[in-house]
């Protein structure tokens, strides 16, 4: 008989995903909710978009004991080593109602990846605006030649070079050494 006092289980399996891999991601996902749709005291599952590329799948069990056995079950562990070939994860577990979690985000990329990952975008679009610059006006002094690079390089940057960046790096900004998701 099952214990009707016992807290209720929530799992969220967050998953940076290899920029290109979405629709493998998209099968995994409709894979792992099948398999907890089949697991005993499955409640529910929520699947959060948060950013392109970052995703989080939330489901519930009735009770905590029901969501620990689904998340250590075979099925579930088997579901999760097929992903980390496309996504980087994290997979928490609380018991309870409320549940609070802290999802991993842009602002938990480690910093020095964030750091060199800007620089190898940044250095040739730098190089290639300020040598035609340096052409267009040499006349000018270096302050009036700076002017019109630094507005463009900004421009750049800011709609095409780190969208497209971070999308591409995401998977590995947000790394730990582990290769799970970092939360902070």
């Amino acid at each position: 008989m099952p214990d009707r006092d016992a807290p209720p289980g929530t799992v969220i399996a967050s998953r940076a995903i290899q920029a290109g891999a979405e629709a493998r991601f998209e099968r995994w996902a409709d894979e792992l909710q099948a398999a907890a749709r089949d697991a005993a005291g499955y409640l529910g599952a929520i699947q959060l978009r948060q950013t392109q590329g970052l995703q989080h799948l939330v489901f519930r069990f009735e009770r905590e004991t029901d969501a620990r056995a689904w998340r250590e079950g075979d099925r579930f562990r088997a579901l999760a080593a097929a992903a980390d070939d496309f996504s980087a994860g994290l997979d928490q577990m609380q018991a309870g109602d409320p549940v609070r979690f802290e999802a991993p985000n842009d602002n938990a990329a480690v910093g020095w990846k964030r750091f060199v990952t800007t620089w190898i975008a940044v250095f040739p679009v730098l190089l290639a605006i300020s040598s035609v610059m340096r052409w267009l006006l040499a006349g000018l002094p270096p302050a009036l030649q700076l002017l019109p690079s630094s507005l463009i390089l900004t421009a750049v940057l800011q709609w095409v070079i780190l969208p497209r960046l971070q999308r591409w790096s995401r998977f590995w900004l947000l790394q730990d050494g582990d290769g799970k998701l970092r939360t902070n």
